[in-house]
């Protein structure tokens, strides 16, 4: 999925994308020129967010240690799908229709930035991080336990870099989204042999 959800992002959403040195005025008049393709990119995003939030539940049940941790983390990985939700009907609903209005569109773009990448994306992160009791006590999970420590280490400091619109963001998201797709593939494996 989080290979779709990079496809998605770089062939469909494409220019529309909020991104480090991109101008406001371009990212609108390109999701006004292509708002069926923005529409129907953004939609797919409702697919990788519900797999985010399986995928916590999925591992968590099969991880030891004190069983609140990984209850914790589902719970906090559901919270953060509910608000990347709102945040995709943002992007999908309001945002093509904000590209006339250069502030309206900043703040429509802004509402659904914060929602998705800056909150949901966040929430993910503490739910990972509230998996690693559960994943340092289970002693054939323990070295993937260290690839989701430095994962979601990496992802706390996205989120921060994200939250400030800081530089050097793209850098550690897109290490956090590489070593993300790999330990999600590797986590499956595990979970289908547990």
């Amino acid at each position: 999925m989080n290979l779709l959800a990079g496809a998605d992002a770089a062939l469909v959403l494409d220019d529309g994308l909020r991104r480090e040195g991109s101008d406001p005025a371009a990212r609108a008049a390109w999701i006004a020129d292509h708002a069926a393709r923005w529409q129907a990119g953004s939609s797919f995003w409702f697919v990788v967010t519900l797999t985010f939030a399986w995928s916590f539940y999925a591992l968590a049940r099969h991880l030891g240690g004190a069983p609140q941790w990984r209850h914790l983390a589902v719970g906090v990985a559901l919270v953060a799908a509910a608000v990347d939700i709102v945040g995709i009907v943002v992007a999908l609903a309001v945002v093509p229709d904000a590209t006339g209005d250069p502030a309206t569109f900043r703040a429509a773009e802004g509402l659904a930035h914060g929602l998705t990448a800056v909150t949901a994306y966040g929430l993910y992160t503490v739910a990972g991080l509230l998996l690693l009791p559960g994943a340092f006590a289970t002693p054939s999970y323990r070295r993937l336990g260290l690839v989701a420590a430095v994962l979601w280490g990496l992802s706390a400091l996205a989120t921060a870099l994200l939250a400030f619109d800081a530089p050097g963001l793209s850098v550690v998201f897109g290490l956090a989204l590489v070593l993300y797709a790999a330990w999600a593939w590797a986590s499956a494996a595990w979970v289908a042999r547990h």
